[in-house]
């Protein structure tokens, strides 16, 4: 068994991310295929079980020209939203 870092984000069982070979990202979740926005992508690809919301902030504002608060807004927005939705594990809510 896989123990998780505290304040780690971990997709739920039976979720995956995918990059497709057009570059596009999806979630695959037990109802099916979720096409993901580029931002949403970037996002979810980093999911990981080890990085937490912030971690994820702070390496995505190395790749993007964005202010960091509005990175960890725009975090924070999706893993909720993925949170509500089940799609991450129960271990990942602050």
């Amino acid at each position: 068994m896989t123990t998780q870092r505290p304040g780690s984000v971990r997709l739920a069982r039976g979720v995956r991310f995918r990059r497709l070979p057009d570059g596009t990202g999806v979630l695959l979740v037990p109802e099916g295929v979720v096409n993901l926005s580029e931002t949403a992508a970037a996002i979810a690809e980093l999911i990981d079980g080890e990085r937490s919301s912030s971690d994820i902030a702070a390496a995505l504002s190395q790749t993007f020209d964005a202010p960091r608060a509005t990175i960890e807004a725009d975090v924070d927005e999706l893993l909720a939203r993925f949170a509500g939705k089940t799609w991450l594990d129960d271990a990942s809510r602050d």
